[in-house]
């Protein structure tokens, strides 16, 4: 290690008792009196505990103690080249207390925060560490179709809520709706790269309903953001099938009907007919999927769930379908579209060519 390096000793990871130091590269100080200098971050720590929880380091202190060594404060002295300061701190945060490596719950930054510690423990070999860290960003992410209604949920109440009900960040500006919430392109490219493939659906869903336009704004407060120049081009080809199939996608009325309803309709010849089952259901798909003004492609999953309620929708009180869906039609209605939102849920793949 260059000895004209600035040396920094780490606040809480420098022990008195430690038995070795660890230097890793911060950066380069620019300007100084005697030029450029480079800074190290120094961790004086146990080597007994990392050698316990890696192979790794217990072949790294093998090799040193083989050949000459620095000193620093009495103790051998190593550079770990190629490690991330923040990072590294991290990694040894977890060995000597694993509840330190704790995240807001929903926190959008957690997958970029613990990407660079999840690389250190798989070159370490600290596999509970990598585990740890990969199941908090999971935790973020439904798989179900229920776990992700429960979210929106969530979503929906903190939107309704005013912006200081967020709590304030740790500057102690008001947080954004986009603060309290996962944020889908760094969930994206975290999953592919450590193979949690199963929050993507979710990542790409969530993504598909963002405005492209939000991005960095401060201000639209109670707006989703997403990190849109993460996403490379594969990526972003598949959202841009996935938004296509979801703009496309209506639902076809006769698959709601009860049998017997459906087969009356399907049977008559005259093109005029109007059964009176299949006219509601085709006005209540009609006035849910009406277009509105917004920035993204229609939610099928809020749309169809919105259908369940149509008994709510003035177009299609007592007053405009006076003798409404027959018995059997208006159970067979709300059981298939419960059906068609878990249909939705389980293309979702295809939809975004994840498979």
């Amino acid at each position: 290690m260059n000895s004209n390096a600035f040396l920094e000793r780490h606040p809480n990871l420098y022990f008195p008792d430690g038995d070795i130091v660890l230097a890793v590269k911060e950066g380069t100080i620019h300007g100084s009196a005697t030029g450029d200098l480079e800074k190290y971050i120094l961790f004086r720590v146990h080597k007994f505990l990392l050698r316990h929880h890696s192979a790794t380091f217990s072949n790294f202190f093998a090799d040193a103690n083989a050949a000459p060594t620095e000193v620093y404060d009495g103790v051998p002295l190593a550079e770990m080249h190629g490690d991330r300061a923040k990072d590294f701190a991290m990694l040894l945060g977890y060995l000597y207390d694993p509840s330190s490596l704790v995240f807001r719950r929903h926190d959008p930054d957690t997958p970029l925060a613990v990407s660079g510690v999840i690389r250190l423990a798989d070159k370490y070999l600290i596999e509970p560490l990598h585990r740890c860290l990969v199941q908090q960003v999971c935790e973020d992410w439904p798989t179900m179709l229920n776990e992700f209604d429960v979210q929106q949920a969530e979503i929906d109440a903190l939107r309704n809520l005013e912006t200081p009900a967020y709590g304030l960040t740790p500057d102690g500006k008001p947080r954004r709706l986009a603060d309290v919430v996962p944020e889908p392109a760094s969930a994206i490219l975290f999953a592919q790269e450590f193979g949690c493939l199963q929050i993507l659906p979710a990542a790409f869903y969530r993504l598909s309903l963002t405005p492209v336009d939000t991005h960095g704004r401060k201000d639209a407060p109670q707006s989703l953001t997403a990190r849109w120049p993460l996403l490379g081009k594969e990526n972003l080809l598949r959202y841009i099938h996935g938004c296509q199939f979801l703009h496309e996608y209506r639902p076809n009325a006769p698959e709601f009907m009860c049998g017997d309803c459906e087969g009356i309709w399907a049977l008559e010849e005259d093109e005029d007919f109007v059964h009176p089952c299949h006219e509601f259901i085709e006005r209540l798909f009609h006035v849910v999927w009406a277009p509105r003004p917004s920035p993204t492609h229609p939610d099928p999953l809020r749309l169809l769930a919105k259908c369940v309620d149509y008994e709510k929708i003035p177009q299609l009180s007592k007053k405009h379908y006076p003798q409404g869906l027959c018995k059997n039609c208006r159970i067979v209605l709300v059981e298939e579209l419960h059906e068609e939102r878990k249909k939705i849920w389980e293309q979702l793949s295809t939809a975004f060519q994840l498979t």
